[in-house]
């Protein structure tokens, strides 16, 4: 008998356990599906250029925040086109949008940048389009200039190679390109939208040196329309 009291006394003892088990693993469950949806969403929101906008979730119901009041309805939609999202909510005040930006807003810019350029310029790898240590911290420093420029301005990523003796016209014209690109990647990745930035390779038609053949002359320029 004392046997079987013991037994009957372990019962609840396992339910209890578990139950606590149970509500653990239900806990990690819903932790682990509301960081995929945020991740996801956050891609999402990108994808359709509206990088500022924040989201978070409750389980499977989103509440989104920092959308200018014309693009809250696309938003939504954006939000609830993502497979395992519940409901989808704009919430908060709309955010700002950004002025349009005049003449002398594009130009003061544009000193802006060639200072920063001048000081840090986004040099490459001789012979590649791989950035070196430098130029991906100025590309850091760019985007983070232009990310808070007024919607209508655009920029051209203008790609530039040394020159090598012998060289091929076409084929520094084709690494240049790619240095552009890359470059202008980055901004994409960084929230410019992808049609503000366009690519564009000079070869080495344009060197900043006396003999064009210095890290100064593997480089991108950026040019503010």
């Amino acid at each position: 008998m004392p046997g079987a009291r013991r037994l009957l006394w372990l019962i609840p003892l396992a339910l209890v356990v578990t139950g606590g088990l149970a509500a653990g693993a239900t806990f990690l469950g819903a932790d682990r599906i509301e960081s995929d949806l945020t991740a996801r969403t956050r891609d999402a929101l990108v994808a359709a250029e509206l990088p500022s906008a924040t989201v978070a979730f409750d389980g499977r119901d989103a509440s989104i925040g920092n959308v200018p009041a014309d693009q809250r309805g696309r938003a939504r939609s954006v939000v609830l086109g993502v497979a395992g999202v519940r409901t989808a909510e704009v919430t908060g005040q709309p955010a700002e949008q950004a002025p349009e930006a005049g003449g002398h807003v594009k130009r003061d810019l544009q000193v802006r940048l060639d200072q920063l350029l001048a000081a840090e310029p986004i040099t490459f790898q001789p012979d590649t389009a791989e950035l070196t240590v430098q130029g991906t911290r100025s590309v850091s420093r760019v985007a983070d200039m232009l990310t808070a420029a007024p919607a209508n301005v655009t920029f051209e990523v203008g790609g530039h190679v040394a020159r090598v003796p012998g060289g091929d016209p076409e084929g520094a014209r084709t690494l240049s390109e790619e240095r552009a690109r890359v470059v202008a990647n980055k901004l994409v990745e960084a929230g410019i939208a992808e049609d503000r930035v366009r690519a564009v390779g000079y070869g080495d038609t344009r060197p900043r040196s006396e003999s064009g053949t210095t890290d100064l002359d593997r480089r991108v320029e950026i040019t503010v329309r």
